[in-house]
């Protein structure tokens, strides 16, 4: 990933919660009304666990079984799994991944104090992306310019995610001369 942004300035920081005896359909009622998808499940104040939406549908709505009987923790997803608000976001976007989640809460010395999903961090890298492929034309304007047409830029790379002085094209990204010298290893195998 291109950037790398504290969760604490991605994360939302109201997140919905709900005590482990919590009723599913109680829980469905709370998430409708904040309008959200999920809510981190606690114990004695504690976060403990997950449920989503996902989760109400695969284990009590396909299921047939009746929200009013079923508890948050007979459904949530626990371990959670947790990040802390001084994270980069890069770091933590590879572990969604690799743990197949899209939401993860932000943990600060034992306390929830919020939330980041897998969109949160896509409109980041999205807006971004934006930025940096502006500043970067610029750039390779400015540079194309200085150097009498040879075209050089400077940026982030877009093979490993770190800023260098000078960015080439490669298979199509603007790459450092490591990534470069990478790709052409890989194509010539």
């Amino acid at each position: 990933m291109e950037t790398d942004i504290p969760l604490k300035d991605v994360m939302v920081r109201e997140v919905v919660k709900g005590d482990l005896n919590l009723t599913i359909l109680e829980a469905a009622k709370i998430m409708r009304k904040y309008d959200v998808d999920s809510i981190v499940v606690l114990d004695r104040g504690e976060p403990v666990g997950i449920v989503t939406e996902g989760d109400i549908i695969s284990e009590v709505v396909s299921k047939d079984l009746k929200p009013s009987k079923m508890k948050l923790k007979d459904i949530m997803t626990a371990p959670l799994i947790t990040a802390s608000p001084g994270d980069r976001l890069s770091d933590i976007a590879k572990k969604m991944s690799k743990e197949r989640i899209r939401k993860i809460p932000v943990i600060d010395n034992g306390k929830l104090v919020g939330i980041v999903a897998d969109i949160d961090i896509i409109s980041v890298s999205s807006e971004m992306n934006s930025i940096l492929a502006e500043l970067v034309e610029m750039n390779v304007e400015r540079e194309t310019i200085e150097s009498g047409g040879e075209s050089l830029g400077q940026g982030i790379c877009e093979k490993c995610g770190s800023f260098s002085h000078y960015l080439e094209m490669a298979d199509g990204l603007m790459v450092c001369e490591t990534c470069k010298e990478e790709l052409e290893m890989e194509g010539a195998e």
